[in-house]
């Protein structure tokens, strides 16, 4: 007699397929080197065209400053991803880990699909919950989406704690100038802002090509913490 699987096991792994099949590339039809088999984007990280500074927190006022120095003979101006803000001041630590993520990884936007589960419902998984229902295998198909899982378990962190603040979606910097910036911190869940170490994550299309930059104001984090070795992926 065979055993019926049960639910909650049915979905994780009927998910796991369906975005196995969507991260290898149903829509990648014109890929000529195998392994090619999903769209991705390089961002560049080392480039100095923009230099970022950014200072400690005020407490009092919840904000964080700082300034972008365009060293084109261009104005400049920098844009967010799919329209979220063009630059984030949170821990060095999260930006350290961001800025090592676009220097391995190529970047994916992680699309939403509709998955069928047995029984007539249909439910819309992000790709990142997929890989979280179907637990640590994700982490061995992906291993982008493991990292994505640290950082994104450290940022729900540092917003609990009021250690994030965004800037618009566009921000200008005239050529040859340095341009100051103020962020908002979040409003901590509990208490007020505390001091913290900050960083400055910024991306920005110079001659057709998205770059990222960044700066902190103690210098790169000598160390990264060890992740705490939970299993969340971004969605989930």
């Amino acid at each position: 007699m065979t055993a019926t699987p049960k639910p909650a096991r049915r979905i994780a792994v009927t998910a796991l397929a369906a975005a196995a099949a969507l991260a290898t590339g149903a829509g990648v039809a014109s890929a000529q080197i195998p392994g090619e088999t999903r769209p991705t984007t390089v961002f560049p990280v080392d480039d100095h065209r923009i230099q970022l500074a950014v200072d400690g927190p005020n407490v009092s006022t919840g904000t964080v400053s700082g300034s972008i120095q365009n060293n084109t003979d261009s104005n400049l101006t920098c844009t967010g991803l799919d329209g979220g803000p063009a630059g984030t001041v949170t821990r060095d630590t999260i930006v350290a880990r961001s800025v090592d993520f676009h220097a391995e990884f190529p970047y994916s936007p992680l699309a939403p699909m509709d998955i069928t589960v047995q029984g007539g419902d249909s439910q819309q998984f992000g790709l990142g919950s997929a890989a979280g229902a179907a637990g640590s295998m994700a982490g061995l198909l992906w291993p982008d989406l493991a990292a994505l899982n640290v950082i994104s378990a450290e940022y729900d962190e540092a917003r609990l704690a009021g250690q994030v603040g965004k800037m618009a979606t566009s921000v200008t910097i005239p050529a040859r100038t340095s341009q100051p910036f103020t962020v908002n911190l979040d409003r901590a869940s509990v208490g007020g802002w505390t001091d913290f170490s900050t960083g400055v994550f910024l991306t920005c299309v110079l001659d057709g090509q998205r770059y990222v930059f960044h700066g902190y104001e103690n210098g790169r984090p000598a160390h990264l913490p060890e992740a705490d070795g939970g299993t969340r992926f971004l969605g989930s």
